[in-house]
C-alpha cells in the first residue's frame, strides 16, 4: 500500500469490470492524517453559517411552542374569567416568554440530532418550572384563600399537553425540508459508513439529515494498472470504495465527482436523489463548502487515530464514536482529567429512593384511575361472556423480579380450546411453523376470538395486570414479563444473561419501551435491546415518557396484533 503519493485533489469514477479484493477490516479505518485541515477563514464562515442554521431550524419550532403555550394561557384565562376573576395582563405575556426561556435553558433550541424521549424531558422540566413560578406569582398577588387553584390547574395541565403534542408533529411536518434539516458529512469507509448514513435519512425529524459520505483514500490504494475502454485513459492508482464496489480515479483537471458524474466538490448542491459518496477526505474543505455542511460525523471507531481533536479544529459540531457498548447513556458526565477524558456513568435501577418513588407512583396512578378502568374492565368481562362463553380472565405464569414467578393476569382473548386450534392449523399450514418457533406470536392467529382481535389491538387485554400493580408483581413501566417454560423466551435467559440479570432486579411492566418503538413489528433481538437500555437509563421522566407514548400506541394501535 503506497502512502507516498501525492493527495489527490479530486476523485472520479471509472466504470470497468475489474475483480478485487475488498479491503480488511484494518483497511476500513481511517487514518487522521488524511483529513483535510481546516483554514482559519473557512472556520469562521462555518460558524456564521451553523449560526444560521440553527436560527433557522428554532424559529418554526418557536412558532409552534408559542402557540401551544398561547393556547394553553388562553384556556386558563377564560376558566379564570368563568369563575369570576379578572387575570393580570403580563399573565399570558410572562407565561409565553418564561416558556421560551426555559425551552432555550434546557436545550430545546434548536435540539438538533435529540431524540424525542430527550426533548420530552426538557419539556417536562421546563412545565414544572413554568407552573411553580406561575403559583409562586399569583401567590404574591393574592392570599392563599383567595388563590385560583382551577386556574392554575387548568394552565398547569394544558401546557404540558400541548407543548408536548405539538412538537413532535412540528417536526415531522418539518422533517421533509431541507431548509430545516442541517447536513451532517460522514466520515468512514467500511459499510459503518452506510448505516450512519441511513439513520440519519431515516431520523430527519430530529433536525439532521446525511449529506454525504467522504473517504479516507490512503486506505484503498491499488498500484496496479486499470483495464479500462480505450476512451479511458488511467495512469493513475485507484481507489476501491468498499460499500458501493466503485473505482475511483485520481485525475487533477476534473472536479470531485460522485459515482453517478454530477460534481460536488466545487460548490454544487448535494441532492438526496444522488449518490452518497462525496470524495476523499483531503477534498474536505473544498466538501463542506459545496454541501454547505457545518457537522462532521464519523462512522468508525478507532481510537488510536481519533484521540486528538486537532484534526476537527474549527468545525462547529463533530460527532464521533465510543468504544462503549451498552452502557448507561441518559445520565453521563464527560471530565477531562489530566490527559484524558473520563465518562462518568450513573444508573438509579438499585438505589432504594428510587424504587420506592416509582413504587409510590405506580399505586397513586392505578388508584387516581380506578374509577376510570374498573367500569371498562366490567364492561369486557360482561362482552367476553356474551360473545364467547367460557373464563373471563387467562392467567400465566410469568418471571417476576427476583426470579420470584408469579401469575399474570390478562382478558381472554383466545378460544377455550386454543392449543388444539393451534395444532390443526400449524399441521395445516406447516408454512407457518417457522414463524411460530421464531417469534411464538402469529400475524393471523386461529385461535383469536373476534372480541380478542379488537383487546389485543388496543391492548386492553392486558388491562387486568393492573392487579397485579397493586399486588406489587408488576409496575406500570418496566420491561416485558418473561416466560421461563418450554421454548419461551429461552433466548432471552440464556442468549442475554447480562440483561437477564438487570430484569430479576425490577418489576416487569404493563407497558414498556418496546410496547411503544414498534412492538410486535420489531425483532426479539431488537426487544431485548430497548429492555437494555431501559435498565440501563431508567427514570422517573423516562417512565412518564413512555406512558405518554402508550397513550398514543394504544390509541393508533401501533404494532399490535
Amino acid at each position: 500500500m503506497s502512502t507516498t503519493a501525492k493527495k489527490p485533489s479530486n476523485v472520479r469514477p471509472v466504470m470497468q469490470n475489474v475483480v478485487a479484493t475488498p479491503p480488511s477490516d484494518s483497511d476500513s479505518r481511517l487514518d487522521a492524517a488524511s483529513l483535510q485541515k481546516l483554514g482559519t477563514s473557512t472556520a469562521l464562515t462555518l460558524g456564521r453559517k451553523q449560526a444560521w442554521y440553527d436560527f433557522r431550524s428554532t424559529l418554526p419550532l418557536l412558532v409552534s411552542d408559542i402557540l401551544a403555550s398561547s393556547v394553553a394561557v388562553t384556556a386558563a384565562t377564560l376558566v379564570h374569567r368563568w369563575n369570576g376573576g379578572t387575570p393580570h395582563p403580563a399573565f399570558c405575556i410572562s407565561v409565553v416568554l418564561l416558556v421560551v426561556l426555559m425551552h432555550r435553558i434546557h436545550g430545546l433550541y434548536p435540539a438538533c440530532g435529540a431524540s424525542y424521549a430527550q426533548e420530552f424531558r426538557g419539556i417536562m422540566q421546563t412545565c414544572i418550572v413554568v407552573t411553580v413560578g406561575v403559583a409562586f406569582g399569583l401567590l404574591m398577588s393574592s392570599s392563599l384563600n383567595a388563590f385560583p387553584w382551577l386556574c392554575w390547574a387548568t394552565l398547569s395541565i394544558t401546557l404540558f399537553f400541548s407543548l408536548a403534542a405539538v412538537r413532535p408533529i412540528a417536526r415531522r411536518i418539518l422533517s421533509p425540508f431541507d431548509w430545516w434539516t442541517q447536513p451532517v458529512v460522514i466520515v468512514g469507509n467500511g459499510a459503518a459508513s452506510r448505516q450512519l448514513y441511513d439513520r440519519l435519512d431515516r431520523s430527519r425529524h430530529e433536525g439532521l439529515r446525511p449529506a454525504g459520505i467522504i473517504f479516507d483514500p490512503t486506505r484503498h490504494w491499488d498500484g496496479s494498472p486499470a483495464t479500462h475502454a480505450p476512451e479511458q485513459k488511467t495512469t493513475k492508482s485507484q481507489i476501491r470504495d468498499q460499500a458501493d464496489g466503485q473505482f475511483y480515479r485520481i485525475d487533477s483537471t476534473e472536479g470531485v465527482r460522485r459515482p453517478n458524474g454530477s460534481p460536488s466538490g466545487n460548490g454544487a448542491p448535494v441532492r438526496r436523489s444522488e449518490s452518497c459518496w462525496l470524495g476523499p477526505t483531503t477534498e474536505l474543505e473544498s466538501i463542506l463548502r459545496g454541501t454547505g455542511a457545518c457537522r462532521l460525523a464519523l462512522a468508525e471507531q478507532d481510537a488510536g487515530q481519533w484521540q486528538d481533536f486537532h484534526a476537527f479544529h474549527g468545525i462547529p459540531h463533530v460527532m464521533l464514536p465510543m468504544d462503549f457498548s451498552y452502557h448507561p447513556t441518559e445520565s453521563v458526565r464527560l471530565a477531562e482529567r489530566g490527559s484524558g477524558i473520563e465518562l462518568h456513568c450513573y444508573t438509579a435501577l438499585t438505589s432504594p429512593h428510587a424504587q420506592l418513588a416509582k413504587r409510590v407512583i405506580d399505586l397513586v396512578l392505578v388508584l387516581l384511575t380506578l374509577p376510570f378502568w374498573l367500569p371498562l374492565m366490567i364492561a369486557i368481562a360482561i362482552a367476553i361472556k356474551v360473545f364467547d362463553p367460557g373464563p373471563v380472565f387467562y392467567y400465566q405464569d410469568r418471571v417476576g423480579r427476583f426470579r420470584s414467578p408469579f401469575r399474570a393476569i390478562k382478558f381472554r382473548s383466545m378460544v377455550c380450546d386454543a392449543d388444539r386450534r393451534l395444532s390443526e392449523y400449524l399441521q395445516k399450514n406447516p408454512q407457518m411453523m417457522k414463524e411460530w418457533k421464531r417469534t411464538h406470536k402469529l400475524q393471523k392467529d386461529p385461535r383469536v376470538t373476534k372480541i380478542g382481535v379488537f383487546l389485543r389491538k388496543t391492548s386492553l387485554d392486558e388491562l387486568p395486570q393492573l392487579f397485579n400493580v397493586l399486588l406489587g408483581e408488576m409496575s406500570l413501566v418496566g420491561p416485558r414479563p418473561i416466560i421461563d417454560s418450554g421454548d419461551y423466551d429461552r433466548e432471552y435467559i440464556q442468549e442475554y444473561p447480562e440483561v437477564f440479570e438487570l430484569y430479576q432486579m425490577v418489576r416487569p411492566g404493563i407497558t414498556g419501551l418496546w410496547q411503544v418503538s414498534g412492538r410486535n413489528s420489531t425483532s426479539y433481538t431488537q426487544r431485548v435491546f430497548m429492555d437494555r437500555f431501559y435498565l440501563h437509563n431508567w427514570s422517573i421522566s423516562l417512565d412518564i415518557f413512555i406512558l405518554w407514548r402508550t397513550v398514543k400506541t394504544a390509541l393508533l394501535r401501533e404494532g399490535a396484533c
